[in-house]
């Protein structure tokens, strides 16, 4: 086991290394820089197009709860067991309805991901605890297990569709490390594996082409139901350097919404900033509000980058 988990972080590693994983690319002293530019996604509310948006969270969001987690595992004999086709998708759809919401690609799931990951969601369930790597003291320890930890994002205390909301929220994670991975714009596959009360959503490993999209955002640009709009908003773009950015957000009558800032470490993803605002106002809510985000100082590729979006929050009635 030791040297399977020796191998996992290597790989994670090499993997920050390459900078396939979005880390850091910090400009050395003395690059210069060229002149401030501006990228803009533009948004048009309007009446069809937010129709559509409730209908897709109403089909694709409120369509993917269940309460069945339906698994078959034992965990005294240290059995992975499974649990059924039906749940996988559901946990499926979901996540890609967050990654609609973002502008990404949708993925897919994978065979052997979801095996590693349910053997990781074994060990987390048997030792009660969620770890990347687990203690070689640990119960139910198997390589699969060990390999599907270090690739996948972990949960205790939820399964099944519920799993994918904590991680998007990520509430308290300061480096927003699970929300990162689930958005990651390459990421083309991943498995999922549940017991009645874990989770480990197989993340890192199956990568394709980047998609053409200046930035992906949470909340991203347009339509998003107010019980989605988390506190902690972020922001992220491969190599990007965040040290001198600044966020400013005001509605649609240049009301100003003041934000607290809050630095992420690199190597989860693509690079990101995160911020949260200084009044809460987010779950409370109650009628459409459109807020339009400035986030400048952004260094990429030696260029000083402003970007512009807007999101629109929209109520989605009881």
């Amino acid at each position: 086991m030791k040297n399977v988990l020796t191998a996992a972080r290597l790989v994670v590693a090499l993997y920050c290394l390459t900078s396939l994983a979005g880390c850091s690319k910090t400009l050395t002293s003395g690059t210069a820089l060229s002149d401030a530019t501006t990228s803009v996604v533009a948004f048009t509310p309007d009446s069809a197009s937010r129709a559509a948006a409730l209908s897709d969270y109403q089909i694709n969001y409120l369509g993917s709860n269940t309460d069945t987690i339906g698994w078959v595992g034992n965990v005294t004999t240290c059995y992975a067991g499974t649990t059924p086709d039906a749940l996988k998708q559901k946990e499926l759809q979901r996540l890609n309805y967050y990654r609609r919401l973002c502008g990404l690609p949708v993925v897919s799931l994978d065979a052997t991901y979801s095996a590693q990951a349910q053997q990781a969601a074994l060990i987390m369930r048997s030792n009660n605890a969620i770890d990347h790597y687990p203690p070689a003291a640990w119960s139910c320890l198997t390589e699969d297990g060990e390999l599907g930890a270090a690739y996948s994002n972990l949960c205790i205390g939820t399964a099944g569709p519920g799993a994918i909301d904590l991680y998007i929220n990520d509430l308290g994670v300061t480096d927003l490390g699970h929300r990162r991975w689930a958005l990651f714009p390459s990421l083309t596959k991943v498995g999922s594996g549940d017991t009645d009360f874990t989770n480990a959503l197989f993340v890192i490993g199956a990568f394709g082409t980047r998609p053409s999209l200046p930035f992906t955002a949470y909340p991203g640009s347009g339509y998003i139901p107010i019980p989605l709009v988390y506190d902690v908003w972020s922001f992220s773009v491969s190599a990007a350097d965040f040290s001198s950015a600044t966020v400013t957000v005001s509605d649609t009558y240049g009301l100003s919404y003041p934000v607290n800032l809050t630095p992420t470490a690199t190597g989860y993803g693509d690079n990101t900033l995160s911020w949260t605002f200084e009044n809460n106002f987010s779950q409370t809510q109650t009628s459409d509000l459109q807020l339009n985000v400035t986030v400048s100082g952004v260094k990429v590729g030696g260029k000083v980058m402003t970007y512009k979006y807007s999101v629109y929050m929209m109520t989605v009635g009881s």
